[in-house]
Parts: structure tokens; C-alpha cells; sequence
């Protein structure tokens, strides 16, 4: 406001230049106290056994908290760690724990099969339409277009690495890296088969979580106690009374819930 009229051009040539280095800077410094952070956290001793997206939330939590920034860093780290790094990962099981996959027999894999065919042919071909009228738009397009294919490739990964577990006195359901629930055995009122829905298009209920695709068949409902907090990416969470889901070997899983079920109910 204060600038004379006759010099205003010569500033805005100036915000021109400087706005996008100030940018610029601020995420390096930002980055560069997250990655410290990480490094001076896996230093310690709190960190054996586990993996950096565990490393990445203990470091940082104490600094972001436990909401929408952390969810959002930790969500964009999983699609980069679970479809570069996911090839070569290798699951961990406790010895406390019993483990179950639920991707061989869900429709997740010829979902993200096509999508990634559909996603590679789209990209192909658009990028070379939008080329006509923008280089820029082109490349932002096509960049977005291998930023989704790292998505569905990341997510093909985390299904497989990141299965049902079942320890004495907890239960974590999870539908890869897009969500997750951890359960107190003793909060579980009963265990259903679960009903058929309706169609792909079919809203599910504010209070229940369905840990699938929607066109997969569910096969079993858990009833709570009381409500639970699901979580999924970019640090949305919501309580849930009800939780359905699906499981490769579903009969043994929910042979050994209800044991432990009968065994906390009798301590």
C-alpha cells in the first residue's frame, strides 16, 4: 500500500522470484526436521523391531500430534514405502501374535491390476492430448497420473504385509495402509456371519467399518461393547459400534477370537 504506483511493477517482479524460493525453503527446513527427528528417534532403543512408518509416527506424534498433519505425512509416506520398498519387505510377526491375510481371496489384486492398466493407458494417451495445448498441464497431469499408480501399487503391497492380527487380549483389523482398527478382545459382545450388502453403490452405516472392497462379500460382524476408534488415511478417525470383514482362513480366525473371548471372560 505504501509503494508508489510507478514502482509497484518492479515489486511484483520481485514476489515473482522470492515467494517461491521462501516456499521452497520452508519445506526443506520442514523436511529436514522430520528426517532428523526420525534418525535421532531410531538412534534409541525404543525403536527395535520396528519399521520406519512406526519409527516416522513415534518421532513425530510428541511434535504434530495425532491429527490431520501426521495422518497426512504418514499416509504419503506409506504410498511411497509400500510400492518402492514393499517389494523387498519382509512381514514380522511377534511370537504373541497369530496372523491373517485376507488379499487371496478378496478381489483387491484384479481391482488394482486394471486400475493400474486403465491408469497407465490414461496417462499415455492424455498426455499426449493435453501437449497440445499446455507443456505444463501435460506434465502435471501425467505426474498425477504416476503418483496414482504408486497408490494402487503401494495399496497392492500393504494388503499383503499388513494382514488381521489376533493376540491374546487384542484384535487389529486392517484394510491395508487406508485403514485400520485395534479391538480389545474383552469389548467384543458377540461375532455374526455378516449379511450380504446391497450393491457397490450402497452406503455403510456412520457406526460401522467395513475393513474390505465393496464388492467383496463380507463374512463375518463384530459386535462391540462399547464404541472403538477406526482410523484411516490422512488421520481421519470415526467410533464404531460394528466391524465387518473378511479373512482367507475365516473359520480359524474366528474359532481362536472366541477362545480367547471365553478365556478373558473367565480371568
Amino acid at each position: 500500500m505504501i509503494i508508489p504506483h510507478s514502482h509497484k511493477g518492479f515489486f511484483n517482479q520481485i514476489l515473482i522470484w522470492i515467494l517461491p524460493i521462501l516456499e521452497i525453503t520452508i519445506v526443506i527446513a520442514v523436511f529436514y526436521s522430520i528426517i532428523k527427528s526420525i534418525i535421532r528417534y531410531r538412534a534409541s532403543s525404543k525403536t527395535k523391531g520396528k519399521d520406519l512408518l512406526e519409527i516416522t509416527r513415534m518421532s513425530l506424534e510428541p511434535k504434530l500430534g495425532d491429527g490431520f498433519v501426521l495422518g497426512a505425512i504418514l499416509t504419503e509416506l506409506s504410498v511411497f514405502y509400500y510400492s518402492i520398498i514393499g517389494w523387498f519387505k519382509e512381514s514380522t510377526v511377534n511370537n504373541n501374535e497369530r496372523v491373517y491375510s485376507y488379499h487371496k481371496t478378496s478381489q483387491v489384486n484384479i481391482i488394482i491390476v486394471v486400475f493400474s492398466i486403465l491408469i497407465i493407458l490414461e496417462g499415455i494417451l492424455f498426455h499426449f492430448l493435453i501437449l497440445l495445448w499446455s507443456d505444463v498441464a501435460a506434465w502435471v497431469f501425467t505426474i498425477l497420473n504416476i503418483y496414482a499408480l504408486l497408490y494402487m501399487i503401494g495399496l497392492y503391497n500393504s494388503v499383503r504385509f499388513l494382514p488381521h492380527v489376533v493376540s491374546f487380549d487384542q484384535l487389529i483389523i486392517r484394510f491395508g495402509y487406508q485403514s485400520s482398527i485395534k479391538l480389545d478382545i474383552r469389548n467384543i459382545d458377540c461375532i455374526k456371519k455378516a449379511k450380504d450388502k446391497g450393491g457397490i453403490g450402497e452406503k455403510a452405516p456412520k457406526e460401522t467399518y467395513y475393513a474390505m472392497l465393496n464388492m467383496d462379500s463380507p463374512q463375518y460382524e463384530i459386535f462391540l461393547k462399547e464404541p472403538a476408534l477406526m482410523e484411516s488415511s490422512y488421520g481421519r478417525k470415526k467410533y464404531v459400534k460394528t466391524v465387518i470383514f473378511r479373512a482367507d482362513n475365516p473359520a480359524k480366525m474366528i474359532e481362536e477370537i472366541k477362545s480367547n473371548m471365553k478365556l478373558l471372560s473367565n480371568e
